[in-house]
């Protein structure tokens, strides 16, 4: 039998054949792969065999048409978040909490490099004061112009909520942010979802993490969102660093112009993209840009 995975604990997952649903465990030889910390997860296409009770082994997991990895930090494996998706959404927010410009950036970065579309919301749009509406609306700008869809919210006070539902309809999206961001009340304004949801640490001023398992949510019959546990920081796995300055969109016909084609932008001379910072190039990306490098330096 083939189906979805539509949960995945670990030991568990959860696989939807047609309208039926069945509790499987994974066969043994999937578990070798040391590269991998979770060897299966939500949007995978499985093959299944049941037992007389109707319990489920995963046979095979039929080839992932693309997938979406961060690198563990618990054993520095290769952490699936979500696979078969078509477009990644990054939650974020100006205040509880404050989404950083890197991680925003290392996710469009990955997005891009998987092949997949990134869009940036930024919810809570509700509780920003004036001087702050303002400096989100030059955020909007800036990302804006670089070709990358942006939209605000409020899941709480259903702002902008038919428009988000559009830029989901007919996809498969997985969900991404830190912890707090508001993902599951967002969640449970779309889907037919009843997720749970957390106020901020009081000592932190973060989200306290709610959803602990990536999971598939149905929109409608063809829109689905692969949700994923909230996380303080996103770091790549198996990147090459020589690629990352064809993650940055803003920097490819300008980088044509350095006098050197290998430029890292870092210290080389008659560097066109250093020429344009604060130009062509915004100072935040460029930032971004330079902290991913030092990190996999």
């Amino acid at each position: 039998m083939k189906g979805i995975v539509i949960k995945s604990t670990g030991k568990y997952s959860l696989v939807k054949v047609d309208k039926k649903v069945y509790k499987c465990i994974l066969k043994g030889n999937f578990r070798l792969d040391n590269n991998l910390s979770n060897p299966v997860v939500s949007g995978d296409k499985v093959k299944i065999e049941l037992d007389e009770t109707e319990n489920g082994v995963i046979k095979d997991i039929i080839k992932r048409e693309n997938h979406f990895i961060k690198k563990s930090l618990k054993d520095n494996k290769a952490h699936i978040i979500g696979s078969n998706i078509d477009q990644v959404l990054i939650i974020c927010s100006l205040k509880k909490p404050y989404t950083k410009f890197i991680f925003i950036d290392k996710c469009i970065a990955a997005a891009y490099y998987y092949n997949l579309k990134p869009i940036i919301i930024f919810n809570k749009v509700d509780i920003l004061n004036s001087e702050e509406i303002q400096n989100l609306k030059i955020i909007n700008n800036k990302y804006t112009k670089l070709g990358i869809t942006f939209h605000e919210i409020s899941a709480l006070n259903e702002i902008g909520i038919k428009k988000l539902n559009k830029l989901l309809t007919n996809k498969k999206t997985l969900f991404i942010g830190n912890s707090g961001v508001g993902k599951s009340t967002i969640i449970n304004k779309i889907s037919k979802s009843n997720q749970k949801i957390n106020d901020l640490s009081s000592k932190t001023g973060r989200g306290k993490q709610t959803t602990t398992f990536s999971e598939i949510f149905e929109i409608n019959t063809n829109s689905f969102i692969v949700d994923s546990p909230g996380f303080k920081d996103f770091y790549f796995y198996d990147i090459d660093r020589n690629d990352i300055k064809y993650l940055f969109n803003e920097f490819i016909e300008i980088q044509k112009e350095c006098r050197f084609s290998n430029c890292l932008h870092l210290e080389e001379p008659d560097c066109k993209i250093k020429d344009n910072i604060g130009k062509k190039i915004w100072r935040k990306r460029y930032s971004s840009y330079l902290s991913i490098m030092n990190e996999l330096n």
